[in-house]
């Protein structure tokens, strides 16, 4: 059987990237196939209500209720026991539905949920580095039972989900390292690394914010209305 190969309608077959050659060429291969069998580039409905069945609805569930071609990735892969590029077209109550049959309902949630923020992020200033997307993955890979994964199918599905031009830096991380030469460990030491600094931040936040609420208590000492900080004012404020 070849690489790229075309399954049945309700599938997609892919080249798996390897560590190595083109990377965007791959990458654009794998997105204009899943475009061409109609993936769905968003997640924005509700992922536990299926609509009822009826001849028109029916319908409707098989086409536009699709999910992101890379969140059907990530979870028939984790939850497959051969990773072998292909990717399915399952409706999200679909997806919902198998977790729920490995995990709790509220597991199933919160899995979810974790899905639908990871595939809908986006990059503002503060998170060019792909701090909050390594850390959601870190989550799913905690609550997915990924360990019949291989190191090289664990690089593939942080790849492949990389595919959104949004998580570039992300992507930059490992596809200029050959697959072989990476280990789990390697991977998720991000996820832990940024998961901290971002914990670390929020308390400097909490603690910052401490002050200002003291501040504002404090009559006596002038309060700078730019920075927050006592002791001076906005127009010697240096920050």
């Amino acid at each position: 059987m070849s690489n790229y190969e075309e399954m049945a309608t309700s599938a997609v077959r892919v080249p798996i990237w390897t560590g190595s050659g083109n990377f965007n060429a791959w990458s654009d291969k794998v997105m204009s196939t899943l475009q061409e069998k109609g993936c769905t580039i968003a997640i924005a409905f509700d992922l536990r209500k299926p609509m009822p069945e009826n001849p028109y609805t029916k319908a409707f569930n098989a086409t536009d209720f699709k999910t992101d071609g890379h969140a059907a990735a990530i979870l028939k892969n984790a939850l497959s026991d051969i990773h072998d590029g292909q990717f399915t077209n399952m409706t999200a109550f679909e997806i919902w539905a198998e977790l729920k049959k490995l995990y709790s309902t509220q597991s199933a949630d919160n899995m979810v949920n974790k899905i639908i923020d990871l595939f809908n992020f986006r990059m503002v200033p503060d998170n060019l580095d792909g701090h909050k997307f390594l850390v959601q993955f870190n989550f799913l890979r905690k609550k997915i039972d990924l360990t019949r994964l291989t190191c090289n199918n664990l690089i593939n599905l942080i790849l492949l989900a990389s595919l959104n031009k949004h998580y570039e830096p992300v992507r930059t991380k490992f596809s200029k390292t050959p697959a072989a030469e990476i280990s789990e460990a390697d991977i998720f030491k991000f996820g832990s690394t940024l998961s901290d600094q971002m914990k670390a931040q929020a308390e400097r936040d909490e603690k910052h914010a401490e002050i200002t609420v003291a501040a504002a208590a404090n009559t006596t000492r002038p309060v700078c209305k730019h920075c927050n900080h006592v002791g001076h004012t906005i127009d010697s404020c240096w920050t």
